[in-house]
This record gives structure tokens, sequence and C-alpha cells, in this order.
């Protein structure tokens, strides 16, 4: 059937218009909306003055208390609390590095003998990533505000104007609608809790940004001294090799050898030449990646290095193990991230229970064209209530996927455990290969070289000797000379490697 057939009984039934009025007039509302609906601006108020009365002070004490955390927190990171973990950033030089590094006075300063001290604490000064971290932290601060303005807590005021389209005419009215929420209790202190987790964890995210700084700082130094050394080594070597290639002269012109002795220490000292010319590209390279951490250009000329010590840990294994389980910044990463997982999930139990709420909703009719109608009518409806989700369970779902990530972050928090066992039992390794080895080299191996070299040298020169055994010592000299500075490198970077996975700097002493 057609719509067209039911327009006559509209029609017929919206002619009415006399009776539709008398039957609005002598309407009487139910008495549940007399009794828990209707109601006039003036018990709105006062029932909204006596439940915000009873939930200010809580709410008042909560605010106080998350502005005291913040202002704590604002302090710590004025003070620079937790950095000394890593650096001495306060003591008199370093302060004056620090100064230097924030003008061009750090250009004349690295132009002299730099160590590592000068390079960390022009870093913390200069360097962008740490300095992006930092602003991190501070504006995670923020969480407080927006877990503690009052607006968001204590009500909201909401007003919209809406136009009805009727038969006969249009309804231009207003309505407005008061609303003052209060959260279910425990929900804001919940929050408070949270933009807590939230600071803890921007801080220790700033904390590993300064830790791998010193570090990479640290394994970069240590890879510019070896290169130092591999030049100075390779410059002695050619200057041995050329004086060999005068001896095999004479002894060519004198005819006691032949021409071969001469191409051989040639050929020697040409492939030292090519090899030098590697060293010198990778200790560029290295300074240029120095010049990074300290926000310079690359070619930004560094001056003498200051040679480094040889260090050691005082520390077993397992004590190392058991400082890392506590210090790592990833693992209390983790644990800040388990803990505000969990936090999440009470939050979002406690959403199942509504907000306690005051609504006081009027509607005025501001322009009536309505047939037999010349009345503004006007509509109040207060009702102090409970706000209910439109699904209760609506939160069900949320809730399941929070809890499994809850266990996954459990499960990846062991995961991170296992590895650095593994880390630092490797590290250990790498730490006392290095070590042994550099006390093999300086203690027998160089001595014994050296003196097969001079031994050689004299066999060779009182013509009792072949010149390939001066120049295969020659060789051995030198590369005995370099695996020294490889291990003596390879100690220190594992030191450094040690520190950034337990955390924190740990006790060294010379070697």
């Amino acid at each position: 059937m057609s719509a067209l057939a039911f327009f006559p009984i509209i029609v017929a039934q919206g002619a009415d218009y006399g009776g539709m009025r008398k039957e609005f007039e002598s309407y009487k509302a139910p008495d549940y909306y007399e009794q828990n609906v209707a109601g006039s601006p003036e018990e709105a108020a006062k029932s909204g003055a006596a439940l915000q009365e009873q939930a200010a002070p809580e709410l008042k004490l909560l605010e106080e208390k998350l502005n005291a955390e913040k202002k704590g927190w604002e302090d710590s990171i004025a003070s620079g609390a937790g950095e000394q973990e890593f650096f001495d950033f306060k003591s008199p030089p370093a302060k004056k590095i620090r100064e230097a590094a924030k003008t061009d006075q750090i250009l004349d300063l690295l132009k002299g003998q730099i160590d590592l001290d000068i390079l960390i604490a022009a870093a913390f000064e200069r360097n962008p990533g740490l300095a992006g971290a930092k602003k991190q932290m501070e504006a995670s601060l923020e969480e407080y505000s927006q877990a503690t303005r009052l607006d968001n807590l204590l009500g909201q005021y909401q007003a919209f104007i809406n136009e009805t389209g009727m038969a006969q005419g249009s309804m231009s009215g207003g309505m407005e609608s008061i609303q003052k929420k209060f959260p279910f209790p425990g929900v804001v202190a919940l929050k408070g809790d949270m933009a807590a987790k939230e600071v803890e964890i921007a801080s220790e995210n700033y904390f590993v940004a300064l830790r791998d700084l010193i570090a990479d700082i640290k394994n970069a130094y240590y890879e510019l001294l070896y290169s130092g050394h591999a030049i100075r080594t390779a410059e002695e070597n050619l200057q041995l090799l050329k004086q060999l290639e005068k001896i095999a002269y004479i002894k060519y012109d004198s005819g006691l050898v032949g021409y071969s002795d001469v191409l051989k220490v040639q050929t020697r000292t040409a492939k030292l030449e090519t090899d030098l010319v590697t060293w010198r590209a990778s200790r560029d390279t290295v300074a240029a990646r120095l010049n990074k951490f300290l926000n310079l250009p690359p070619q930004t000329a560094l001056g003498p290095r200051k040679e480094a010590e040889l260090h050691d840990t005082p520390l077993s294994l397992q004590d190392m193990t058991d400082l890392g389980l506590k210090r790592r910044q990833e693992l209390r990463v983790l644990r800040l991230e388990i803990e505000k997982s969990n936090i999440a999930i009470t939050m979002a139990e406690k959403e199942f229970f509504p907000d306690f709420t005051l609504g006081y909703n009027y509607i005025e009719g501001r322009k009536v064209e309505m047939v037999e109608m010349d009345e503004k009518p006007e509509l109040k409806a207060m009702k102090p209530e409970t706000e209910t989700p439109f699904w209760f369970g609506m939160n069900d779902a949320y809730v399941r996927e929070a809890r499994q990530m809850y266990q996954s972050m459990q499960k990846e928090l062991e995961a991170q455990k296992d590895k650095l066992r593994f880390e630092l039992k490797d590290l250990t390794f790498r730490l006392d290969t290095a070590k042994r080895n550099a006390a093999l080299y300086q203690k027998s191996l160089l001595p014994l070289a050296w003196n097969s070299l001079e031994a050689a040298k004299a066999d060779y020169q009182a013509g009792k000797g072949d010149f390939l055994n001066v120049l295969d010592a020659q060789e051995i000299w030198l590369e005995y000379n370099l695996h020294y500075w490889e291990h003596v490198r390879d100690q220190n970077q594992a030191m450094a490697d040690l520190e950034r996975t337990v955390g924190t700097q740990l006790l060294t002493g010379p070697k």
C-alpha cells in the first residue's frame, strides 16, 4: 500500500486541535515524576551545593597532594637529581667546562689537551638529543595539571539551542543543561597515580639518554686513542723500514746481497704506508663522531688526547647482576609500565560505576506559531542522579585486553632480566679477556718481540742472518704493538658497556 493512502487519516487525526489542547492542559504528571524529577532551579542549586560540599574537601586534598608531587619533581629536575650516578657534573672543573660549552669558548678549550671529563661535561650542555629528552621529562609534568583541572573534576556547563520544525509553524527555543559531575571515589586519585608514573617513565628515559651519551663518548674516545696509537706505531715502523732499506742498499752496493732484499723492504713499506692512510682516515671519522655528540661541525679540530688509564671493576659478576636488576633504566621503565597498566585496569573497572551528577534542564519556547497556542511553555526537569553509561558492559573488552597486555609486559620484564644477565656475562668475559691479553703483551710478548727484532738486525748486519728474518721480526713487532693497543681499547670499551648495561657508573680504579 502506498504512503498516499495514509494521508487522509493523518489529516483527519490532526484536525482536532481543540481536543489536543484540552488534553495537554489537563495532563497531570505521575507522582514519581513530581517526587524525583520535577523541581525548581533553587532546589537544583541546593542539592548541587550539598553534593559539592561532600566532594570538595577530598578533591581539594587530592589536588594539593598532586601539586606537591609536581613541585617535588620540578625541584628534582632543577637540582639535577640522579645525574650524579653517571658523572660528577657539579665539580668545579665540570662547572667551568659546562659554562664554556654554552659559548664559543668551547672551541678554544678543545684545541688544548682533551680528555673524557671535558667531552662529557661539554656534551651535557650541548647535545641536542639529551636536551630533547630533558624537555620531554619537563613536559610530562603537565600530566599533573591535566589530572587536577577543577573544571573537569567539579563540573561542566552545557548549553545548546535547538530548532524544531512543526506542521503549522516553527518553535525557536532554548534548552539549557546544567551538570555538576563528581567522579566516582578513587578515580581522580588513580589519574594522579597515572600522572606520576608518566613522569617517572619520562625521567628514566632521560637517564637512558644521558647514560647512552656518556657510554658512546667513552667508546668513541677509546677508539680515537687506539687510532692515535696505531698511527704512531705505523710511523715508527716506517722509520724502521727506511733504516732497513738503507742497510739493504749498502749491502747490495757492496755485492753482499741481491737486489731482492731491497724489493722486499720496499714492498713492506708500501703496504704500511697504505695502512697508515687508513688509520688516519679512521681517526678523522672518530673525531667527527665526537664532534657530533658535542653538536659541533665534523671538521672541528680536537687537540691532543690525554691517555686513558686501564680500568677494572671491583664488583663480581653476581654483584653487577644484582645492581643491574635494580638500576637498569629499561627494567625500571618496564616496571613502571606494568604499574601504569595495572592502574589503567583499575580505572577501567571503576568506569563501570557511574559518576555522580546533578542535572537541571530548562527549556523555553521563545517563539511559538502554532494554531490555538499563544503561550510560551516552560519545561523544567531537575534530578540529582548518577550518570549511567549507555551500555553498562562497554569497557569489558578493553579491560580484558588491558589484563592481557599486563601479563605480556610481565613476561617481557622477565625476558629483559634474562637478557641483562647474559649481556653482563658476555661483557665480563670481554673485559677479562682483554685485560689478560693486554697484560700478556705488555709484560711478555712486546719485550720478546723487540729483542727478537734487535737480534735479527744485528745478525743481518754481521752477515750471519737472512734479511727476511729481519722483516719478519719487524712485522711481528708492529703487529704485537697494534694488538696491545687493541686490547687496551677493548678493555676500556667493555668497561663503558658494563656501566651502560648496569645503568650506573661503577667504582673503577687504574690497573
